[in-house]
C-alpha cells in the first residue's frame, strides 16, 4: 500500500511557547513540535512527508515533550525512579516514552535511587528525625527498593541507635514544658505520642520514657 504524502505549507512559532512550533500540511494546521525535533528532523516549508514520517516525527516529539517535563520536575526537587515515572505516565505520555526518558536519564545519572535515598534519609534525619520504620515507609511508597532502604538507613544513623535518637528527641521537646509539669502523667502521654507519630516503636518509646530524669513524679 503506498503511503500517503503532505507537503509543509507553514511552520510557525507558538506564540505561548517560542520553544515550539506549529506545523500546517496541505494549508491547515497538524501538530504542534518541539523546536528541537525540528532540527533534528530537518523540516522546513515546502517539504514532504509520508503519514509513516509523521508517525515517527511524533514519537520523536513525545519523547522530547516527556524529557522536558521529567526535567522540570527534577529542577524543582530530587525524585525517585519511580515517582518520576509515575508522574509522567499520569501525565498522559505512553509507557515506551516515560520508559525510555528514564533509561536516558538513569544512563547519564540524572536519576540514581542510591543517591537519591541516602539524601532523602540525611535530609530528613537533619530537619525531622524519625525512627526508622517511618524512613522505610516513606522511601518504599517513593519506589525505593528493600537493600537500598535500609543500606541508606544504615548510613544515616551510623553509630546511633534508635534509642539515641528518640531520647535527643524528647529533652529537646521538654524545653516546651515547664519543671513542674515535667514528669506528669500528661506530659508523658505528650511525649509518648510525639514519638509514636515519628515512626518509632513501643520498646523504644518505653525505654526513653522510662528512664528520663523526671523532676517531678506525678
Amino acid at each position: 500500500m503506498c503511503d500517503v504524502t503532505y507537503k509543509i505549507t507553514q511552520i510557525e512559532t507558538q506564540k505561548k511557547d517560542p520553544d515550539r512550533v506549529s506545523i500546517y500540511l496541505e494549508g491547515a494546521f497538524a501538530f504542534g513540535l518541539e523546536r528541537e525535533v525540528i532540527l533534528r528532523h530537518h523540516l522546513h516549508e515546502g517539504d514532504e512527508i509520508t503519514e509513516h514520517e509523521i508517525d515517527e516525527i511524533l514519537l520523536v516529539e513525545e519523547r522530547a515533550r516527556a524529557k522536558k517535563k521529567a526535567l522540570s520536575y527534577l529542577n524543582y526537587r530530587a525524585r525517585s525512579t519511580k515517582e518520576l515515572e509515575r508522574r509522567l505516565l499520569d501525565k498522559g505520555f505512553s509507557e515506551r516514552t516515560v520508559h525510555r526518558v528514564i533509561e536516558d536519564f538513569t544512563r547519564v545519572g540524572l536519576l540514581d535511587d542510591n543517591q537519591f535515598a541516602t539524601a532523602y534519609v540525611h535530609s530528613k534525619m537533619l530537619q525531622k528525625p524519625m525512627g526508622k520504620r517511618m524512613l522505610q515507609r516513606e522511601l518504599w511508597g517513593l519506589g525505593i527498593d528493600e537493600a537500598t532502604i535500609e543500606r541508606a538507613i544504615d548510613e544515616a544513623y551510623g553509630q546511633c541507635t534508635e534509642t539515641d535518637v528518640a531520647r535527643e528527641l524528647v529533652q529537646k521537646r521538654m524545653q516546651l514544658f515547664t519543671e513542674r509539669e515535667s514528669g506528669s502523667k500528661k506530659v508523658k502521654k505528650k511525649l509518648t505520642d510525639f514519638l509514636l507519630r515519628r515512626g518509632f516503636d513501643w520498646d523504644v518509646i518505653a525505654e526513653v520514657i522510662h528512664n528520663q530524669p523526671w523532676e517531678a513524679d506525678h
